[in-house]
Order: structure tokens, then sequence, then C-alpha cells
């Protein structure tokens, strides 16, 4: 839901109500009538599938009073593909080979679960199926370009600035009158990788539109600055792969409570055997006295700037790495269930060395993302 929700307003459509319901027929039956009589298009995603508990179609088919009937070409497909897997078809996935009279096949060629386009009395619903794989192909080759035709005098253009180090409520209020325009409209949201700015621009052609923005991101650069990292699909980890490769540099890692997480990022980008070296994945403060920092480490494993300074050299060194980070962080006796909260990032960049203090709501999960996303966007400041 939150993917199609910021995918709408690309298209010029309105979100303007947004429901999770059971697989009870009584609760999808009441949902769905009351979509159908307030909207012009019903989007549903999820329910299918082949099993008992997948009664999207049926809902469908039992607010319009129509009848489900097996199509022989989508039966033939759907065959097709069990055969391709090389097991057989179990009877209960005929039903994902229906249609109603209302309804058009929209093609899935990465699932077995094809979606419905429904349309009748102006009304449209269009069924996806739930996986997120799925569901976003067939939104951006099947149902937005079909849905954009219904606009076509209407040029949508977006454009998100993506910011790190600012809370939500200082970018508002920095960013304030920008909020009051109605065309660029803003839009500001919280993120695990810093807080996003969107603006959408709405003009009758696509220069246009583009322009609008192009003058409102003179005005956001002007008052946030360095606080932006990236624009649109920019990642901070697509952004150091590409500095790295530029740079002809190569990064190695060494973190502390962070999982590996740091090293599983970087090593998620298809380049990354030419920039990044490896990693070394500390459990637990105490383990880090098997390395030879001196008088850095306590018995304890207290981590100190020191500590993620003597890391990051130690990644360098050992990995044989150009660049190295140290990620570790302190407990604090008073924080409850999940201790952390003092982090430290150390950076050597071919021996100048330089370390950050940071504090983070002690929530584990989410401080192992900031810490890492403040990793990345700490080396990418640094290289310039």
């Amino acid at each position: 839901s939150a993917y199609l929700a910021s995918e709408l307003p690309k298209l010029g459509i309105e979100l303007r109500w947004g429901s999770k319901v059971s697989d009870t027929p009584a609760h999808m039956t009441e949902v769905l009538h009351r979509a159908w009589n307030r909207s012009d298009v019903t989007l549903m995603t999820g329910g299918l599938g082949p099993t008992s508990d997948d009664l999207t179609r049926e809902t469908i088919a039992g607010i319009l009073g129509e009848k489900m009937q097996v199509q022989d070409d989508l039966l033939q497909h759907l065959k097709a593909q069990f055969a391709s897997y090389g097991i057989p078809m179990p009877e209960n996935n005929i039903k994902q080979a229906t249609l109603i009279p209302s309804a058009s096949v929209i093609p899935n060629p990465i699932g077995t679960a094809p979606g419905w386009w429904v349309e009748r009395d102006s009304r449209i619903i269009i069924a996806m199926p739930g996986p997120p794989r799925e569901l976003h192909r067939m939104w951006t080759n099947e149902v937005a370009p079909r849905l954009k035709q219904r606009n076509p005098n209407i040029a949508i253009a977006t454009r998100t600035w993506k910011t790190f180090g600012i809370s939500e409520g200082g970018l508002n209020e920095m960013l304030a009158p920008l909020f009051e325009t109605e065309n660029p409209k803003m839009g500001i949201y919280s993120r695990a990788d810093g807080i996003h700015l969107r603006a959408l621009a709405s003009t009758s052609t696509e220069p246009e539109s583009r322009k609008l923005l192009d003058a409102v991101e003179t005005q956001i650069r002007d008052i946030a600055g360095d606080a932006i990292w990236g624009i649109d699909d920019h990642t901070p980890n697509s952004l150091l792969a590409e500095k790295l490769t530029t740079r002809e540099l190569s990064l190695a890692t060494m973190e502390c409570h962070t999982a590996g997480l740091l090293a599983s990022t970087l090593a998620d980008k298809p380049t990354s055997p030419n920039w990044f070296m490896g990693g070394i994945v500390i459990p637990t403060g105490q383990q880090l006295q098997k390395y030879d920092f001196g008088a850095i480490t306590t018995p304890q494993g207290i981590a100190t700037a020191s500590m993620a300074e003597a890391m990051a050299r130690t990644a360098r060194q050992q990995l044989g790495a150009s660049v190295g980070i140290g990620i570790t962080a302190i407990a604090s006796d008073e924080q409850g269930d999940d201790p952390v909260q003092v982090c430290f990032i150390g950076y050597d960049i071919n021996g100048k060395v330089t370390t950050a203090e940071l504090r983070y709501p002690n929530r584990l999960m989410m401080l192992k993302e900031r810490m890492v996303v403040q990793a990345l966007l700490g080396l990418l400041k640094l290289l310039g």
C-alpha cells in the first residue's frame, strides 16, 4: 500500500482512502462494495493465489453479480508454467485461469497469478498479486501505463531530495514557505536513510513540470545545503560505489554491534567485487580484545573513538584496501532492553584517520541501520 501510494501522484491520481482487510468474505465484500461506490479506481493487492483463503476474484465477481469462468488460453499458459518448473499443476490452481465478463487479464510473467483489470459503469477495479516483486513489475509494466492514458493532458514530474542529519520537524520548519505552494506540491517523509523531501509538479507538458521542479530545487539547496546527499533513486551505497570506482579506491570494513550489516550492504552492489575487499565482523565488544589494539582495548570491550579508528586501520591493513571503516558502539546500563546508544565510526583513508561520534535512539535494529547509513554517507563526504 505504501508503494502504490507513492506511485499514484506520478499519474495525477489522488489517493483518498486505503484499507487493509482480512481474508474473510463478509469483510472483503464490505470493503470492496464501499470502494466501488465511492471511487473511480480501486486498487487491490493480494488474494490471487490458489488457496481457499485467496478470495479476491470471488469477491469482485460477487460485487458485480458476474460468474467466474475458466479461460482455456489462461489455463494452458498456467499448465505450461508448472511444466517449466518440472512439477504437475494442482487442481486448485485452475481458479487462477478464470475471468468474469467485465475483466481482462493483466499479464504476470514472473508468477502464476495474473491480475484482473475490471471495468464497468465508468469504474475500474485493478487486482494485482501481493508479493512485492510481482506487484512492482505488474504496476510498472502493465498497470501504470494504462492508467496514465486516462490523463493524457496532464504531465506529472516528481523529484525527491534526500537529507541526513536534520530532523523531520527541523527540515519542515526550514522549508515552511515551500509547503504553502500548490504546484509543485511538497511532502516530507522519514526514512531509514534520513528525511526525504518530495515535490510533485503538474502541468500540460513534461518540460514545464520539470522547469517548476528546477526552480524549487534551487530554493531547497540554498536552504538545506550540505544536508542533501542525493536525489530520486540515489542510495548511499550506489553513490559510494560510483565514487570508489571513479577514484580507483578499495574499501574494507570492521564492525561491532551491527552483525555485519555494513559489509552485507556493500556486497549487495553488483560492482562490489571491484572495490570491496571484505569485512571483519565482531559480535561483541569483549571479542575485540583478540586484536592488537594495545591500550585502546579494555577488559569490557568499551568502545571509544580511538577504538573505531584502530578498527578502521586494522580493516584497511589486514584486508589490503586503500580505505577502512570501523564501527563500534558503547552500551549504557540505563537504557533498558536495547542499551546501545553511543556509536563511533572510524575512517582510515590511505593512512589518514578520522572519526565521528553519534547518538541514536536505542532501538537495536534502527541503530544498526542508522550506523550503516551514517558510515556510508560520512565516507562519501570525506571523499569529496
